[in-house]
This record gives C-alpha cells, sequence and structure tokens, in this order.
C-alpha cells in the first residue's frame, strides 16, 4: 500500500497545507491584478465614470468653498480659501477649507492625469493639465496681500499652473475633442458637438485672459470680478467634460445601467 507523502523534513506540520490555502486566497486576486481588461464595454463605462468624475468635481469645488467658508465672508478668489480662516484671517495658510480646496484639486488632477486620451497629443495635454491643477493646490497664493500678479517665487508657480491648466483644456476642447466624433454616425450631431467644443474651448482661454485684464484695472480689482472669472472658468471645464461623456455614451449607445 502506497505510504502518502510526508511534508518537507524541517517543516512544521500543516505549514504546506496552510500555504496552499493562502494561496488559493490570493488567486483571484492576483490574477485581477494581472490581468487587462479587454471587455469594451466595461472599458468605456470605466472611462465615463472619470469624465463624470472630473465634471461633478468641478462643479462640487466652488460651492463647497463658498458654502463651506461663509456666504457672509466670500473671498475674491478661490485660491484665498486655501488661507481664510475666521479665526486667524491673517495667516498663512490657515484656511477652513484648505483642505478642501487641496484635495478635490489634488484630485482632479489625479483623474486628468490617469486619463488616457484618444491621441497622444490629447494624453499629453491632459497631463500637463493634471500636474498644472496639483500645482495650483500645492502652491498657495500670496497672501495676505492679494494680487494677480505674484511676486513670490511660490505665487508665480501658482498662477502660471493655473494659467497653464486653462490652456491645456482648451487645447484638448478645440482640438482634441473632435477624435471621439468619428464614432457618431449622424454627422449633423457631430457639427453640433464640433461647434459646443470651440465655444468651450475659448471660453476656457477667454478665463485666465479675463483674470488677467481685471488684474489692471483698478476699479474692479478688490471686488469679486476675478472670483466670477474663476467659478464661471471651473464651470465650463466641467460642462466640458459632461458633455464629452454624454456625446461618447451616445455615440456608443452605452446602457444607462449594467446588470451585476
Amino acid at each position: 500500500m502506497a505510504m502518502p507523502v510526508s511534508a518537507k523534513a524541517g517543516s512544521p506540520p500543516g505549514k504546506p497545507i496552510l500555504r496552499a490555502r493562502i494561496g488559493n486566497l490570493l488567486k483571484p486576486a492576483t490574477k485581477q491584478i494581472s490581468a487587462r481588461p479587454t471587455d469594451p464595454l466595461s472599458v468605456s463605462l470605466s472611462y465615463e465614470i472619470l469624465r463624470n468624475g472630473i465634471g461633478v468635481l468641478g462643479l462640487a469645488l466652488p460651492i463647497v468653498l463658498l458654502v463651506g467658508g461663509g456666504l457672509d465672508d466670500i473671498q475674491r478668489s478661490l485660491s484665498a480659501y486655501y488661507h481664510f480662516s475666521r479665526a486667524a484671517p491673517g495667516q498663512y495658510g490657515a484656511g477652513t477649507m484648505r483642505d478642501a480646496f487641496v484635495g478635490i484639486l489634488c484630485a482632479i488632477g489625479a483623474f486628468l492625469f490617469f486619463y488616457r486620451g484618444h491621441s497622444l497629443q490629447e494624453d499629453l495635454a491632459l497631463n500637463a493639465a493634471g500636474i498644472s491643477v496639483v500645482l495650483v493646490a500645492l502652491v498657495p497664493m500670496e497672501w495676505p496681500s492679494y494680487t494677480v500678479y505674484a511676486t513670490t517665487v511660490a505665487g508665480k508657480i501658482h498662477w502660471i499652473s493655473a494659467t497653464v491648466f486653462f490652456i491645456m483644456i482648451a487645447y484638448v476642447c478645440v482640438f482634441r475633442a473632435r477624435d471621439t466624433l468619428c464614432l457618431m454616425n449622424d454627422a449633423g450631431r457631430r457639427r453640433i458637438f464640433e461647434r459646443i467644443y470651440v465655444v468651450l474651448g475659448a471660453l476656457m482661454l477667454a478665463t485666465p485672459a479675463a483674470i488677467a485684464a481685471v488684474g489692471q484695472m483698478s476699479s474692479v480689482r478688490n471686488g469679486y470680478a476675478t472670483l466670477v472669472i474663476e467659478i464661471a472658468g471651473i464651470f465650463v471645464f466641467s460642462a466640458f467634460w459632461l458633455i464629452k461623456g454624454f456625446e461618447i455614451r451616445s455615440s456608443l449607445h452605452l446602457p444607462a445601467r449594467t446588470a451585476a
């Protein structure tokens, strides 16, 4: 009668069995990590979640900052919420809404960076936009003195990064958004989306230009013009991503919900 193969000499009793059980438990996880998505529907839905996430975060940013910071203490710029606090209005980096400001912008930046563009040019532009918006979050504006034309190194990095962000998104709107329109069979709808993207891109380009112009006008410099322009630019940014998601969904005829 054949005897069962014994465990390796010197190994504790039951160790091979325990190792086998752990291996079986980890198989699904390791398989999932190493696997590459092959289902086009799953890939499309995953990217739709990214697009919608970017759009919703953009819409939420000014609302969260203004409401959380207090509607009776509205600041002249979204960036000022990194610093402003009722308890310490002049203290650098003590903002009540600092964590929300940094967190939302970093989330948008991460989504933009990891979103795979439909062309190399779009991918590079989105990567640059993602890095720029993270710099806007992590390198704050000057405080307590407020000026569009920064005098410190950190202030210059902040404003340059914000400008690069808007320019890169404008480039994607005008020149790269049409890359996915080939999926749409209706020529009339294609032209409508093309015009929408051009308008959105022009508005994105106008945002930093308008902020710079306001900085030279002493009559409106101390008002809320900069804040209004920034909010408008962020809303245009959000609108682009939500419209892009709708365009791709309608082109691919993706279902609104999928069965589990």
